[in-house]
């Protein structure tokens, strides 16, 4: 899956684009402000209906107007699918998918798998589980089809205890949802350990070709003790829950432990040992989700040499050219150091100044 063709209107500083794409490699740089990151925020905004920057709409619509519209042209093995979204501060939001109205960005979403590497990034190491669980869902989500309906009952059933928790009713009212949370969050949880026991090997692999300095200990952590049953754990732990006033245990508990050692990785690892560590576990889900659908992933690479020396980031490219038939959008200052970086690695690739735009 490429994205080919790229139309822009009132995005952030971008006011009127039509990009055409190389589908293997797109270089883009310019000074700081010209644009970089807010491409790629548009094509990341394409795919997922939403900013990995900013959740106020005054502040993704260029000054002055009142709209934004992107639309692409999707390639896949044997056909084409044209995409498109506006979003108004007026009326609202309207997507389309081959030309006609659709609810949501999930069928485009599913079209075109698509790994943000950038700053946020981090966020893996340095903030609560709860990234650490969307970083496992994001690769079932795309392996497994039943997925999106699983997750989405555990968390209706997990909300309804929850609100007989907060409002405080008879312990029998709480307990009625044990077994389908219990019996869900199971399945949840089953396919969550599978994922990350496929994704261990290659993940090591990744890191020891980019030639990582330091022994990464990664470990999926059930979100309760494992020698009980997930009913018996919620039977277990249901006064812990009336006093806390939420579900103590489960599968919304659940965790990926990344450490040096006995040390979290955020603790024991400097800032460029912490790019190249989520990178090469960003580029292991792409390589896993190939082995597994034949899907093949969009990577959105922004401010590649930001904490990062020529000879690691020369090692990223050579790790992402590998990948089959993957598409690639990097930023950064200036052409030379980026066409070098690129340039014995991919076959094809187009290269754009933002300071043209």
């Amino acid at each position: 899956m490429s994205l080919t063709l790229f139309n822009i209107n009132n995005f952030r500083n971008l006011s009127q684009l039509e990009l055409n794409f190389d589908n293997q490699c797109n270089i883009f740089y310019g000074k700081n402000g010209s644009g970089k990151t807010s491409l790629l925020e548009a094509i990341y905004y394409l795919i997922l209906g939403r900013s990995f920057r900013s959740h106020l709409l005054r502040r993704i619509i260029k000054h002055g107007e009142n709209s934004f519209s992107l639309f692409g042209k999707i390639q896949q093995e044997n056909n084409q699918v044209t995409a498109g979204i506006t979003k108004s501060i007026t009326s609202g939001k309207q997507i389309k998918i081959a030309g006609k109205n659709v609810a949501s960005n999930l069928e485009i979403t599913r079209l075109s798998p698509l790994q943000l590497l950038s700053h946020n990034s981090y966020q893996l190491l340095s903030e609560g589980p709860k990234g650490r669980r969307q970083f496992i869902d994001w690769g079932l989500f795309h392996v497994e089809h039943s997925f999106l309906d699983l997750w989405r009952r555990v968390e209706r059933t997990l909300e309804q205890r929850n609100i007989a928790l907060r409002t405080k009713l008879p312990i029998d009212c709480i307990t009625a949802w044990d077994k389908e949370l219990s019996l869900f969050g199971l399945e949840l949880h089953n396919y969550r350990k599978q994922y990350v026991e496929n994704f261990l090997p290659i993940a090591q692999d990744v890191l020891q070709k980019l030639s990582c300095a330091f022994s990464v200990s990664i470990a999926y952590v059930a979100g309760w003790d494992t020698d009980l049953d997930l009913h018996s754990a919620l039977t277990n732990s249901i006064k812990n829950d009336i006093s806390a006033g939420y579900t103590t245990v489960g599968p919304q508990r659940s965790d990926l432990q990344i450490s040096i050692g006995k040390v979290p990785a955020k603790d024991a690892l400097s800032r460029g040992q912490q790019k190249l560590l989520l990178y090469g576990l960003q580029i292991a889900q792409g390589i896993l989700l190939n082995k597994l659908t034949d899907k093949k992933c969009i990577y959105l690479v922004d401010d590649l040499l930001a904490e990062l020396d020529i000879h690691k980031c020369k090692l990223l490219a050579t790790t992402l050219s590998s990948l089959p038939k993957t598409q690639i959008f990097v930023t950064g200052l200036t052409n030379k150091d980026l066409e070098d970086i690129f340039n014995d690695n991919f076959i094809s690739k187009k290269i754009f100044s933002l300071e043209n735009f």
